[in-house]
């Protein structure tokens, strides 16, 4: 497959952890960094290093791009409709 091989799979998580930061700083003012927006951008960027490591590793399931890309596609999908509330 096209996008296993990509780093294009990775996109839909890169933009979660951005929007995610961004709403932390601009709507939540960065009180603390217990509040979720944070936490959720830092477990996407710790899901982001785990799918490096695993590439680098050669030890990366076939299909993981796809929980991978889904997990960033919620994260931007959560972080934008939150931005609307």
């Amino acid at each position: 497959m096209f996008l296993e091989s990509t780093p294009l799979a990775l996109l839909p998580i890169i933009a979660g952890i951005l929007v995610l930061t961004a709403r932390f700083y601009i709507r939540e003012g960065a009180i603390s960094i217990f509040n979720l927006s944070f936490v959720f951008a830092a477990i996407g960027v710790l899901a982001l290093i785990a799918y490096m490591t695993l590439a680098v590793l050669a030890v990366l399931p076939p299909y993981a791009w796809i929980w991978f890309g889904g997990f960033g596609a919620a994260m931007t999908a959560v972080g934008l409709w939150s931005f609307s509330r």
